[in-house]
């Protein structure tokens, strides 16, 4: 009996979860908030149809948009074409830029957790489905993504989530085994894709049901201090 009694110890060592080193977020409808109807307005108004047509154009080539496979002059080119209007260089600035807007407002409570973050010493990254396009401007325009280990783009990799290829992308960009890391993305999908890895996975509805469904990785009290830091 003394001779087993050291290995049953070994054994419960071995099969204790490793610790979460490195939360990987999404970007859009985690860390921004999710876009509502009137953060599309601007942009509706300046290509000239109703609000039910621009979300129909708008996401019609949007996939290929975020990983690439059109580039900013030849996705707006096809919104135009969709929308029955002429196109210009100059329109697809200012429709790019109101774009960007859409994307732009942060949702604060969790920008706070990724500082709580960094003062604990864990490693942050972003895994998100966004064109170059998109990504360049919100680089230029949020100072708050250099909070970020690593940012890793769909549109900037020419691939994008649910494929695992992204996923194991940006953990070899992190240097991070899978099981240390909790990825939260707002998609059952992407998160059943992210466990296909080796990651843990929450999906994100709110930030109340986050911080519950955080109990069991030891992170809940971390997501209540950002949230009290944020108001």
């Amino acid at each position: 009996m003394m001779s087993q009694f050291p290995q049953r110890i070994e054994n419960r060592i071995a099969a204790k979860p490793m610790p979460i080193t490195t939360v990987i977020f999404d970007y859009g409808c985690v860390l921004s908030l999710a876009p509502q109807p009137e953060d599309y307005e601007s942009l509706r108004q300046a290509i000239g149809v109703d609000a039910a047509a621009l979300q129909d154009i708008y996401w019609r080539n949007r996939d290929a948009y975020d990983r690439d496979g059109l580039d900013a002059p030849a996705y707006w080119q096809k919104v135009a074409l969709d929308a029955g209007v002429s196109f210009s260089a100059e329109k697809m600035e200012t429709w790019a830029a109101l774009d960007c807007q859409v994307w732009s407002r942060p949702n604060d409570i969790m920008v706070e957790w990724v500082r709580v973050f960094r003062a604990q010493g864990l490693k942050t990254a972003i895994l998100s489905n966004m064109s170059r396009c998109v990504g360049d401007c919100l680089r230029r325009k949020i100072k708050w993504l250099e909070l970020f280990d690593h940012v890793c783009l769909s549109g900037e990799l020419k691939m994008g989530k649910p494929d695992l290829e992204i996923y194991h992308a940006c953990l070899a960009a992190l240097g991070v085994p899978a099981p240390q890391t909790l990825f939260i993305d707002d998609r059952e999908v992407n998160i059943t894709a992210a466990r296909a890895t080796g990651m843990h996975g929450i999906v994100f509805r709110s930030v109340d049901q986050l911080q519950t469904d955080l109990e069991p990785y030891g992170l809940a009290e971390s997501l209540a201090e950002a949230k009290a830091r944020a108001r």
